[in-house]
């Protein structure tokens, strides 16, 4: 193959792959299935999507009465988090570090 050939073999080439580069949106070049969490503990449902720098917990309380939800993150130090929320409130927590676990308690506080 001549390398006038090849160039331009090169140049078509690299046109597609910007073109469709270009036709993909960022976000859902960046974003996965996995990436938004939900789950459910007692009263609370919950649902947290991965960050860069923080994670935003969002929760529900479906109980009638006020209640407390807390969790727990994947950090060495100050890996705790607790929250009181009204009968049938919303609310949510930012972290800095992954959650892992969640727990409630009807009726209870942090």
């Amino acid at each position: 193959m001549k390398l006038k050939q090849r160039f331009s073999l090169i140049a078509a080439s690299s046109v597609a792959i910007l073109s469709i580069t270009a036709a993909t949106p960022a976000s859902a070049a960046t974003m996965s299935a996995d990436s938004v969490h939900r789950g459910s503990v007692g009263c609370f449902n919950y649902s947290w999507g991965d960050g860069s720098a923080t994670y935003t917990i969002y929760y529900h309380n479906t109980c009638t009465v006020k209640s407390a939800i807390a969790g727990t993150t994947n950090a060495l130090f100050d890996n705790k988090w607790c929250a009181d929320v009204a009968a049938d409130g919303k609310g949510h927590t930012v972290v800095y570090n992954k959650p892992m676990t969640f727990s409630s308690s009807r009726g209870g506080h942090c």
